[in-house]
């Protein structure tokens, strides 16, 4: 089976309206929005679907309020989605849905999904040439895709939950660190990671979702064109050591935070995951602290 990345985000939200303004000015494009709340999606056809959280159709969360009710991953081909759904019967209950995607529990309690992927947008090569192209100061920042998710989860339970995912999800491990967490990638990615499960909380919540944009400048002015909508940031700009992704987070009304990010290590199948007994820190360099009071770290 080959896991590919995340495919799509379903969040409960207690203040629909809030949610899809975040999203909009998020950079994201609506492609459906009514009584039932709304769908995003992004160039790589990934989405993100905002539901009210007094929906009885969504799955329970471990975590009350506004937050993620389900992660659905992406898979190759029908063989890898029928082979996840044998795995996974083996032990839990796994419930199809009418599209043929298959829905069950992850060892900490969060409700996961498996579908094939969508279809990528085709989008202008040109687009992302300089020629008789002046750089656009008030250009916002619009993700190309989703990159990854991160988990807050109890330390007794971590290596039942890093078991579920490397040995029968076939997740590989990237970077541990004893003391606050483990970062893996998909079978079928390169990134750093495509999830991240945290200890510092010692609690099953939702941490985050980060979007991947161009560069530094794309996540300067999407986060200034954030602020200026309103929304706080809950980090400064900064670039992370482990990942060594740029990035800026902000508090999401959907809950959770979202981060832009861009340029992330990445790793192949000769890399050598990396055990660590203290955490090496949260980031290599942070811009002003006063841009975010009450700041989060993982």
């Amino acid at each position: 089976m080959k896991i590919a990345r995340v495919e799509s985000l379903l969040y409960g939200v207690e203040d629909v309206d809030a949610g899809i303004r975040y999203y909009e000015d998020w950079g994201l494009a609506c492609v459906e929005r009514g009584t039932r709340g709304a769908e995003f999606r992004m160039p790589s056809g990934q989405s993100i679907l905002i539901r009210p959280a007094t929906d009885a159709a969504l799955p329970a969360a471990p975590d009350g309020g506004s937050t993620l009710r389900e992660a659905i991953w992406g898979v190759d081909d029908a063989a890898s989605l029928e082979a996840i759904g044998a795995e996974l019967g083996r032990d839990r209950d796994v419930k199809a849905d009418a599209q043929g995607g298959l829905h069950a529990r992850d060892e900490a309690g969060f409700a996961l999904g498996f579908r094939l992927m969508s279809k990528a947008v085709k989008t202008d090569a040109a687009a992302a040439s300089r020629m008789n192209r002046p750089f656009d100061p008030e250009r916002r920042a619009r993700p190309t895709r989703l990159g990854h998710i991160v988990y807050n989860a109890p330390r007794k339970d971590l290596d039942k939950v890093l078991g579920f995912y490397m040995e029968r999800l076939k997740f590989r491990l990237t970077d541990r660190a004893l003391d606050t967490g483990a970062f893996m990638r998909c079978a079928g990615s390169t990134d750093h990671h495509n999830l991240f499960f945290a200890t510092r909380t010692d609690q099953p919540s939702f941490n985050h979702a980060a979007f991947e944009v161009r560069d530094i400048d794309e996540i300067i002015l999407g986060g200034k064109y954030m602020k200026s909508r309103g929304w706080q940031a809950n980090t400064p700009v900064g670039r992370h050591i482990l990942g060594s992704n740029l990035f800026w987070y902000f508090n999401n009304p959907c809950g959770g935070r979202t981060e832009y990010y861009a340029d992330m290590d990445q790793m192949d199948d000769n890399w050598k995951p990396r055990i660590w007994e203290k955490n090496p820190g949260f980031a290599m360099w942070m811009l002003d602290k006063a841009d975010a009071p009450e700041l989060t770290r993982i």
